[in-house]
């Protein structure tokens, strides 16, 4: 009977059956296992059920030590790991994006009038900002190995606080520029060629949770991770209504405000997650606590999980990333539609993004107002996308789910266009601007999706910084759609916003039809070799990558 069960990071067909003898408890308990699993069955590297007991087994100090533990004791270890580490990475990641985002609200105060800067320059700014991120996102994830994530990502934030706060300095075009490049990069550090602030963070915090997790969980910490994000587009759009209302406080306008408690906030953040990020699962003291929050028995059985679930994650600790894995990954033809998704749906979803509160503004709502009023759409998206990840997870599918959000968005997108903006409060505009906002985000379900393809640890940590490179790409082209000689109405950007909609959806449905019959392929000439022929091939063929293997399957 052929089964499935991700090893490693695609999915390896094997012969298997629950016990049909035995105690009855027994068969129960490793069925609701193998229920938990998703979709999955044992595989070659599989754990075993006995006596009501997991089996598995973790390095210490160079040397295989064996575990064995309940199914209670396992989901204790990983509501731990939710407790004490995903908020931390949710928290930078709201920081991160509220720092980036927040031009929304400072557009809305005198930023324009104040400096004599002009729409389509504060464009510009954006996407330098964007292009620096772009430029420096695998010099960092390669940094990030040899630093180490629980050092680097704290450092980062730190760094990129102080450059938000900085920004409240700017007084023409140029200052504006050069804060925004330099928020998406830094120059080098004094002893390695390499990328600092906000470069990096997101592919380093991606990889560093799939180092946590196991395949039928990531999808859903993805997008809890995600929800941070998510919610900067919320709170953000509240800060800057509270900042806004400083204005002439201390000398300073509201926009000046909002770089400097947007910025502060930051810093202090960084500084938390130096001194609560844990170096690894067998070191969860952080910084300031004496005792980690696994025991040693608690660390031996979360990382005998993970081996349990990819073995090659024993090895990432010690990873080490070659020209050859940068190479592996570029050439991989099947992570470009991927990224063509990224780069067309990225900005489909975000629609008017930066100029969000501009064009409410233009519907006759006041600055303040217009802030309050993009809180709810953050919010519903929210809710919907970690809704959507645990059917995801359940299903052990991302690209139907993807499918469904890019349907969702493009209904909303058409409504955009199709809706004139009438000054005096057009609620109608205004309701279809928080459909499309409240879509679920999806590109946690994608990125997933292309890190459990990945072939090794290392080819992951770059496939990683290659997809946020290309979502931040996005960035670059997307703050130029909306430009000065469109407004009011913007009809030529809904456009554009739409046509990459359909791009979005038709490509997303190619990948998942290439997925299919690939998988599909492999599973024919699979089953037509004899159980003689399989086992010889597995035997000949184990140190070949998975990929190129007749007994795997891709990740749909």
């Amino acid at each position: 009977m052929s089964q499935q069960n991700p090893i490693g990071d695609l999915v390896v067909f094997e012969s298997t059956k629950l016990p049909s003898v035995g105690d009855n408890d027994e068969v129960k308990e490793k069925e609701d296992y193998l229920g938990e699993k998703g979709n999955s069955s044992p595989s070659l590297h599989a754990p075993s059920l006995k006596d009501g007991l997991i089996h598995g087994r973790t390095l210490v100090d160079g040397e295989w030590r064996e575990v064995s533990w309940t199914l209670e004791e396992q989901r204790r270890v990983v509501r731990k790991a939710d407790f004490f580490l995903l908020p931390l990475f949710t928290l930078g990641f709201f920081w991160m994006s509220l720092d980036r985002s927040n031009v929304s609200g400072v557009l809305t105060s005198t930023i324009i009038k104040d400096t004599g800067i002009t729409q389509n320059e504060i464009n510009i700014g954006s996407s330098l900002l964007w292009l620096g991120v772009v430029l420096l996102e695998i010099p960092s994830n390669v940094v990030l190995q040899r630093v180490g994530p629980h050092r680097w990502i704290p450092l980062q934030i730190i760094v990129w606080g102080l450059a938000e706060t900085l920004t409240y300095l700017v007084k023409n075009r140029a200052g504006w520029w050069t804060a925004r490049l330099f928020l998406g990069s830094e120059p080098a550090s004094p002893d390695m060629l390499t990328p600092m602030l906000e470069s990096g963070f997101i592919p380093g915090s991606l990889y560093t949770l799939n180092s946590w997790y196991t395949r039928d969980e990531l999808t859903k910490r993805t997008s809890i991770f995600f929800f941070g994000n998510i919610l900067s587009g919320a709170f953000g759009s509240l800060i800057s209504a509270g900042c806004i209302k400083l204005h002439g406080k201390g000398g300073l306008a509201g926009w000046q405000w909002i770089f400097i408690i947007d910025g502060a906030a930051t810093i202090t953040v960084g500084f938390i997650l130096l001194l609560l990020l844990p170096k690894s699962p067998r070191e969860t003291a952080g910084g300031i606590r004496r005792k980690g929050w696994f025991t040693e028995r608690e660390a031996d059985i979360y990382l005998a999980r993970l081996n349990n679930d990819d073995p090659l994650k024993s090895k990432s600790a010690h990873l080490a990333i070659a020209w050859s894995d940068i190479f592996n990954v570029l050439g991989n033809w099947r992570l470009w539609p991927h990224l063509i998704m990224c780069l067309s749906g990225l900005q489909a979803g975000q629609g008017a993004g930066a100029w969000s509160g501009t064009i409410l503004q233009s519907l006759g709502f006041t600055a303040i107002n217009a802030n309050l009023l993009l809180v709810p759409g953050p919010i519903f998206s929210g809710l919907s996308s970690i809704a959507l990840a645990h059917f995801a997870d359940k299903w052990d599918r991302r690209g139907y789910p993807i499918l469904f959000v890019s349907f969702w968005t493009l209904a909303g997108l058409i409504a955009l266009y199709k809706l004139p903006i009438l000054s005096g409060g057009n609620w109608g505009f205004y309701a279809a601007m928080v459909v499309t906002a409240a879509a679920p985000v999806w590109q946690s379900y994608n990125v997933t999706w292309v890190a459990l393809n990945a072939r090794s640890p290392a080819e992951r940590s770059i496939t990683y910084a290659v997809y946020i490179g290309c979502s931040n790409l996005g960035g670059v082209y997307g703050n130029q759609v909306f430009r000065q000689n469109d407004k009011p109405l913007y009809r030529r950007a809904w456009a554009a916003v739409l046509s990459l909609g359909v791009i979005w959806t038709v490509f997303t449905a190619l990948q998942i039809v290439q997925y299919e019959l690939s998988n599909r392929a492999k599973e024919k000439k699979w089953a037509q070799l004899t159980k003689e022929e399989q086992e010889a091939y597995e035997a000949e063929n184990s140190n070949e990558p998975i990929s190129r293997r007749l007994d795997a399957r891709y990740a749909l």
